[in-house]
């Protein structure tokens, strides 16, 4: 069995068992996970997987991950930190028959 790649873009360690993506803003000493107010630091020690990189530009080839989880995050639209997850990125880094989910259960698109 061959196991599959999740990434859960903006995830502050919400889903068990897939790599997060956040910005370099989660390195500040002040920074706190919006959930909990655990810190960075925290959440790794838990165990959490994290990727540090912006939402413009995934650093996933084309067609390699599963299924990308956005929970509450801004999709194609800027915030306060800069661009938010970009829904192309998204269809771009996405395997055939992979599954967009979003705000914790909705499929929000699957890739022909």
């Amino acid at each position: 069995m061959v196991a599959q790649l999740l990434l859960n873009l903006g995830g502050e360690g919400e889903i068990p068992g897939v790599i997060n993506q956040q910005g370099q803003w989660v390195l500040a000493p002040g920074w706190r996970c919006s959930r909990d107010g655990r810190t960075f630091q925290d959440l790794v020690n838990d165990g959490h997987v994290f990727i540090i990189c912006m939402n413009t530009q995934l650093p996933f080839p084309d067609a390699s991950v599963d299924v990308v989880y956005t929970n509450g995050v801004p999709i194609d639209r800027n915030s306060l930190l800069g661009p938010g997850v970009q829904s192309s990125e998204i269809k771009r880094i996405l395997k055939s028959g992979g599954l967009w989910i979003a705000d914790y259960g909705a499929v929000t698109w699957t890739k022909p």
